[in-house]
């Protein structure tokens, strides 16, 4: 009985383990000027296409800081997999890193160009750079026996 018991603790310590497939990392899209400002025009179409972009990693959560235009980049996604955006403190990244790597599915997170390269580095230990006028970088964090690989792609068409 002891045996069993040992057994099936063993085989549940596996299947308590999440790893998530993707986590993939956008900066806001376009944003107007002022005070936690909305989105251009530009800056609706980006949010547009980068909704079509994710629909094949089949998003299972999508996390925005709490401002208007990361919240805007994602709205498009959110409508189109019929969920809602959970709100997360850029103050926290440490923390927010820490939780990502535990959930399970494909995550996207909408950040700003100084939150995003930190988040990247803290899912995979890789330095990148988000320029003041760069709002097209895709980062996809991938994970393979816990070791985090990362690709990078761009939503410009």
């Amino acid at each position: 009985m002891r045996t069993l018991f040992i057994i099936i603790a063993f085989l549940l310590s596996f299947s308590s383990i999440a790893m998530p497939e993707n986590i993939i990392l956008v900066r806001h899209a376009e944003k107007q000027k002022g005070v936690d400002p909305s989105l251009t025009q530009q800056g609706i179409k980006r949010a547009q296409i980068i909704a079509q972009m994710m629909l094949p990693y089949e998003p299972t959560k999508l996390y925005s800081t709490d401002y208007n235009r990361t919240k805007a980049t994602l709205a498009p996604l959110a409508d189109l997999i019929d969920t809602h955006i959970s709100l997360y403190n850029p103050g926290r990244l440490d923390e927010f890193a820490h939780m990502l790597k535990k959930q399970a599915g494909t995550i996207i997170v909408a950040g700003h160009s100084n939150t995003t390269p930190v988040l990247v580095k803290l899912l995979t230990g890789r330095d990148v750079e988000i320029a003041e006028d760069e709002f097209d970088k895709v980062f996809v964090v991938t994970f393979e026996d816990e070791m985090a690989k990362l690709k990078i792609h761009s939503s410009n068409q």
